[in-house]
């Protein structure tokens, strides 16, 4: 028997229907995409992704995010009963076809946070912990690079992917996660599944230099870097989410062509090992040169050694009186 509009239950709708044919048959601006503008707002850089082969979407500028229901809502301005009153219309009396999906493999998937802007003092929160400005900071929010959210009761800076592959978050009072379940205690959890993805690959492409630096606070790091050095304009920032992910993805690979390509490694042997493999992999995909630069010998303006990028903005004058490299502009 054939299934009525209105008998249509909301698993039935997102099974017929997807964000990218809502934003068409709503004539709604701009071209949905991973990577794409918000179709509700004027905006000068993309902050909007829509994803899962068009099942769910985020807004990194304002946190909303959801499935093609919440899509409809967020279009058409209205209430649930409203937004599956026009969506089962939409599906009409034969119903909008059953799209064939491959499931996915089956994992344990931590839920994804709701993502939404720093609320007060959030990002004094966050410049006074990591010692960056709030002018990066800012800049880096207004990316869809910084995002904050409310998780299992902290809350939690994350530096995002734009295009809504790969967050990764830590706690905003700078203490690791706690040991949950079979999870062990750790400094920051990520959400999204595509690590070998670098974050921030697509928004960086009309740059003819690129940085590419390990871990999520290497990503704000390096902005606060090229600001002080006034490069924010011509050099792009690029973050590969831990020195474990040497396996980039081959689509990605093609965005390095003919760029010059930093590394900023870790200055461990891990850190060091993947900048190796890194290496490789981007001259053997085209890039026009690739090089590195040497953090060792770091020491942090409280005392400790360092290792990062994050250390290097922090870094002691004494170390940056002993070392010249230290004391030249570090990027590209």
């Amino acid at each position: 028997m054939q299934m009525k509009p209105n008998q249509l239950s909301i698993d039935d709708i997102k099974a017929r229907l997807f964000i990218p044919d809502v934003w068409r048959m709503l004539q709604l601006p701009g071209e949905p995409g991973k990577c794409c503008k918000s179709p509700f707002r004027e905006e000068r850089k993309p902050s909007f992704s829509v994803f899962d082969d068009g099942r769910r979407f985020r807004d990194h500028a304002s946190g909303d995010a959801g499935t093609v229901i919440d899509f409809i809502q967020l279009a058409l301005n209205v209430p649930l009963n409203e937004a599956l009153d026009w969506a089962r219309k939409q599906c009409g009396e034969e119903g909008v076809p059953l799209r064939p999906h491959k499931p996915a493999a089956a994992t344990a998937v931590k839920p994804s946070p709701k993502l939404r802007q720093a609320k007060q003092g959030e990002l004094e929160a966050l410049a006074a912990l990591r010692g960056l400005s709030l002018v990066t900071l800012a800049d880096a929010q207004e990316r869809g690079l910084l995002a904050f959210a409310d998780v299992w009761g902290r809350v939690a800076w994350l530096v995002c992917d734009p295009g809504g592959r790969i967050a990764e978050g830590r706690r905003l009072d700078g203490k690791p996660w706690e040991a949950f379940g079979s999870m062990p205690e750790r400094k920051c959890h990520a959400w999204g599944g595509q690590k070998n993805w670098p974050v921030n690959l697509e928004d960086s492409q009309h740059c003819t230099k690129l940085v590419l630096v390990e871990g999520g606070p290497d990503v704000l790091a390096a902005l606060e870097i090229l600001r002080r050095e006034s490069k924010a304009d011509a050099v792009g920032v690029v973050g590969i989410l831990g020195a474990s992910n040497t396996r980039l993805d081959e689509k990605a690979l093609p965005f390095f062509r003919q760029k010059m390509v930093r590394l900023f490694p870790h200055a461990d042997d891990a850190g060091r090992k993947a900048a190796r493999t890194w290496a490789r992999v981007l001259v053997d995909a085209g890039a026009a040169r690739v090089d590195a630069f040497d953090l060792s010998r770091l020491m942090r303006s409280d005392g400790k050694p360092g290792k990062d990028l994050c250390d290097l903005v922090n870094i002691s004058p004494e170390c940056r009186a002993r070392w010249q490299k230290f004391q030249r502009e570090v990027m590209p």
